[in-house]
C-alpha cells in the first residue's frame, strides 16, 4: 500500500510539472496572439512622449492608468519612438530580435515577445512571476480532484486486496496447523483459478516429497536390518576368539572376522553410493562421456579382481562412442556390472563387454557372460535392493543392481535382463548419445 502511495505522489509531481510546462506554453502563445492582433489594428491611440527621442524609457503621456494589468503592449516606431503602450509606469527595452525571451525589467522577469512590421516593433510583456502564479493555480486545481480521491482509493484497494488474498489466508491457516511429517493435499474447493494453480502445484510436490520421505524411511530401515547380521556375526567372533583357548579356533574365527569386516565395508560402501544415486536427481552435471575410453578404463581397474578368478574381461567397440551423461555416475555403474559379473559367475568363465551405437541416436552398452545366469522369475526382483537371490558370495550386499538401475533412470535410459548367447546373463542398458542431445538442447 505504500508503495503504491509514493507511485501515486511521483505521478502527482510529473503531473503537476507536465500541467506548469502547458499552462505556460498557452501564455507564450497568448503573447503571440495579442502581438498579431496589435499588428493589424489601426484604431490604436497615439501617445507621445516629451522632445526626446533617445530616452526609450521615458514616461508616457495620455497613457490609461490601469494596475490591473497582466500584460504590457507597447509599439516602436522606425524612428525608436515609443508611439504606444498599454501601461503608464513606461516602457520595456526595446528587441531588435523578433522572437520570445525572457529579459529581467525593474528587477523583475519579463516573458516578451517582439514582432517588426513595416518598420515598426510591437511588443508584448508579462511579468513571470504573473505567469507561475497562474500556471500554479491551474496546476493545483487539476490535482485537488486526484488528491480527493487518494484516501478513496486506499481503502478500496485494501478492501480489494483483503478479499482476494482471503483464500490464501485460509491455505496459511491450514499449513500453520499441520505437523511436519502431514503429507496430506491442500483442499483446493473454493479457490479462484491462479491460487487454485499454485495449491495443485503445492499438493503434487507434497506428493513428491511424501513418496521421497517413504523411500528413505525404507532405505534406513532395510539398510539397518542389512547391517545388523554382519555387526552380530562380528560380536560373535569377536567372542569366540576371546573365550577359545585353541589356536585354531581362534585363526578359524579371526578369518571369519576379517571376512565379516570386509562383507561390512564392501556394505556400507555401497549404501553411500546408493543413497547418492537416486533416479530423479538433476542432471546438473551432464556433459558428453566417451563409453569406450570408460569401459577401458573400469576393466583395468577390476583386472586384478578378475585374474584371481581366472575370468576373461574382453572389450568389442569400434572406438569413441559419446553419450550424454555424468562421468562419475556411469563410471559406478559399470564397476557395479563388471564386479557383479566376476564374482556371480564361477571361474575359468569370461564377461565380453559390448559398446555400440543405434540408428536412433542411442549407444548400447551390453555385459554378458556364460556363467549360470538369473531365472527370468528373478530377473525383476534382483533390482531390489538388498536381494541376492540364491548367490552365495559371502561380500555381496545385494545393492550392486539397485545402484545400476538408479543410474541408468537417473540418465533417462533403459536396462533389460535377458539369456545371452551362451546361457548367462545379457545385461543391456541404452543411453542418450551426445549428438542427439545437442540437438534437442538447440
Amino acid at each position: 500500500m505504500s508503495a503504491l502511495f509514493v507511485a501515486v505522489i511521483i505521478a502527482g509531481i510529473a503531473a503537476y510539472k507536465n500541467i506548469l510546462s502547458g499552462v505556460n506554453e498557452v501564455q507564450d502563445y497568448a503573447l503571440r496572439q495579442i502581438a498579431y492582433s496589435l499588428q493589424y489594428s489601426n484604431n490604436l491611440p497615439v501617445y507621445t512622449t516629451e522632445e526626446n527621442d533617445d530616452n526609450d524609457n521615458e514616461s508616457i503621456e495620455n497613457v490609461p492608468d490601469n494596475d490591473n494589468f497582466d500584460f504590457i503592449a507597447q509599439i516602436w516606431n522606425a524612428k525608436g519612438r515609443l508611439i504606444f503602450a498599454s501601461h503608464p509606469d513606461g516602457a520595456l527595452p526595446r528587441f531588435s530580435n523578433d522572437g520570445i525571451g525572457t529579459v529581467n525589467w525593474q528587477h523583475e522577469d519579463w516573458r516578451v515577445f517582439s514582432l517588426t512590421y513595416q518598420g515598426e516593433i510591437i511588443q508584448v510583456g508579462q511579468p513571470q512571476n504573473v505567469r507561475n502564479s497562474a500556471a500554479a493555480s491551474l496546476a493545483l486545481h487539476a490535482l485537488i480532484p486526484i488528491v480527493a480521491l487518494l484516501p478513496v482509493l486506499g481503502v478500496l484497494i485494501w478492501f480489494g486486496v483483503s478479499f482476494g488474498l482471503r483464500p490464501l489466508g485460509r491455505i496459511t491457516a491450514y499449513l500453520q496447523e499441520r505437523h511436519a511429517d502431514t503429507m496430506r493435499p491442500l483442499p483446493t474447493q473454493e479457490l479462484p483459478s491462479e491460487i487454485n494453480a499454485l495449491v495443485l502445484e503445492l499438493n503434487s510436490l507434497l506428493m513428491r516429497l511424501s513418496a521421497s520421505f517413504d523411500i528413505q524411511r525404507n532405505f534406513i530401515a532395510d539398510a539397518a536390518h542389512q547391517l545388523r547380521t554382519p555387526l552380530t556375526a562380528m560380536l560373535l567372533h569377536a567372542e569366540i576368539i576371546t573365550q577359545s583357548d585353541r589356536c585354531e579356533e581362534k585363526e578359524e574365527e579371526f578369518q571369519r572376522l576379517k571376512q565379516s569386516i570386509k562383507r561390512m565395508s564392501h556394505l556400507v560402501k555401497q549404501l553411500l553410493i546408493l543413497a547418492r544415486q537416486q533416479p530423479d536427481a538433476e542432471r546438473v552435471s551432464f556433459s558428453e562421456v566417451d563409453l569406450d575410453a570408460l569401459a577401458r578404463q573400469v576393466i583395468g581397474e577390476l583386472s586384478t579382481l578378475a585374474e584371481s578368478r581366472n575370468v576373461d574381461l574382453g572389450l568389442i567397440s569400434l572406438g569413441e562412442l559419446l553419450v550424454f551423461g555424468n562421468q562419475a555416475a556411469l563410471s559406478i555403474m559399470l564397476i557395479n556390472l563388471v564386479d557383479n559379473a566376476i564374482r556371480y559367475i564361477p571361474e575359468n568363465h569370461k564377461i565380453d563387454i559390448r559398446i555400440y551405437r543405434q540408428p536412433t541416436d542411442h549407444v548400447v552398452l551390453e555385459v554378458e557372460d556364460n556363467g549360470p545366469g538369473i531365472p527370468e522369475n528373478e530377473r525383476e526382483r534382483v533390482f531390489d535392493r538388498f536381494y541376492r537371490g540364491n548367490q552365495s558370495d559371502p561380500v555381496g550386499s545385494g545393492l550392486g543392481l539397485a545402484i545400476v538401475r538408479n543410474i541408468v533412470l537417473q540418465h533417462q535410459g533403459t536396462i533389460v535382463l535377458a539369456t545371452g548367447k551362451n546361457k548367462g546373463l545379457l545385461v543391456r542398458i541404452s543411453l542418450s548419445a551426445w549428438s542427439n542431445n545437442v540437438i534437442n538442447q538447440d
